[in-house]
């Protein structure tokens, strides 16, 4: 099927107490290990680049690379823009067919900028049906003091006017997590996810998910968490599975790029399972009556869709909505 969008899956996520799984790719090794999970779990997957992840790699041809395998699969598949500072950026993922896209900003921007700016680009994503995410107060990374993961908790008394005044679809609360840390080192403050939770009325989304113990992110899922983004733990295992073959005489690359898709397929597969959403794109599952993809999902075998029909669909339309009047749009903004 097309890459899929985010907010059936978001809203389903919502009423049904799971959260979506999300997690950064950025070749076809990784990307293959974390479909593959999905395929394995019957479930929907979220694949994001993160911007800073560019430099590896040209982002038209891997987003080429996401919508051909998201052609050839039978669960849906979310591409998704994470962590961008740049609106470049984020126009950029649009025109390559993201479906939604993460902004943070500029660092060290005031509150009041990071509004006016957050809000252009909503304006900019949604006049083309892409979801944004946005991060309120700031998530640390391991390297960092880590006293400032403490210091830039998100203030529930702003994220009711920073959701309202951005027009965000999805936030992304500081509420303990730091990026890059091991498991169980995290300390979430779930109490304030609570009260962000009662004065939002948006998704919710938990960053820095690799160091947080499984009992608090089920716990935090219970409370609203609708989507969940991993790498570190990741791309742990996968290193770990590297350092258990590299000295084979008979060492070959293509062993070495196996072991790493084997590894992210293993450990998504671990958070697939902490995070609920294992069998939800089964055939008697209710989320078919929140896809908007449902029409194009394939019964393994028979290759009919849900309503009966053969049904070979291609992605086609999202980059045509990108008109010059969104770049014009952009310009004007700057």
């Amino acid at each position: 099927m097309a890459i899929a969008e985010l907010r059936p899956f978001l809203e389903d996520a919502r009423k049904n107490k799971y959260c979506l799984g999300c997690f950064n790719v950025f070749n076809i090794e990784t990307l293959e290990g974390v479909v593959e999970a999905a395929i394995n779990f019957n479930t929907p997957i979220v694949v994001a680049v993160y911007e800073p992840q560019f430099k590896f790699g040209d982002m038209e041809i891997f987003s080429g690379i996401v919508k051909d395998i998201s052609n050839r699969v039978n669960v849906p598949v979310i591409l998704h823009l994470d962590h961008a500072q740049e609106v470049s950026s984020i126009i950029r993922a649009i025109r390559c067919g993201f479906t939604s896209v993460m902004y943070d900003g500029p660092l060290g921007i005031s509150f009041r900028e990071k509004k006016d700016k957050t809000r252009n680009v909503v304006d900019i994503a949604h006049s083309v049906n892409v979801m944004v995410e946005a991060e309120l107060g700031y998530i640390a990374r391991v390297g960092e003091n880590e006293e400032i993961a403490g210091e830039n908790y998100a203030d529930p008394d702003l994220a009711g006017e920073f959701v309202e005044y951005t027009g965000i679809d999805i936030l992304a609360p500081a509420i303990g997590t730091i990026h890059g840390q091991q498991e169980g080192k995290a300390t979430l403050n779930l109490d304030l996810l609570n009260e962000i939770r009662s004065k939002t009325n948006c998704f919710l989304s938990l960053h820095g998910g690799s160091g947080v113990e499984r009992s608090i992110v089920e716990k935090a899922i219970g409370i609203g968490i609708n989507k969940a983004s991993v790498y570190t733990r990741i791309s742990r295992t996968a290193i770990d599975r590297l350092k258990k073959v590299i000295g084979s005489e008979s060492l070959d690359l293509s062993v070495l790029l196996n072991e790493v898709r084997n590894g992210f397929r293993e450990s998504v597969e671990e958070m697939l399972g902490l995070f609920g959403s294992k069998n939800i794109c089964s055939f008697d599952s209710n989320i078919c009556n929140f896809c908007s993809s449902t029409k194009y999902c394939v019964k393994p075998l028979t290759g009919e869709n849900q309503m009966g029909e053969k049904k070979d669909f291609r992605y086609s339309e999202l980059i045509e909505k990108i008109t010059e009047e969104i770049i014009k749009n952009y310009k004007e903004y700057r």
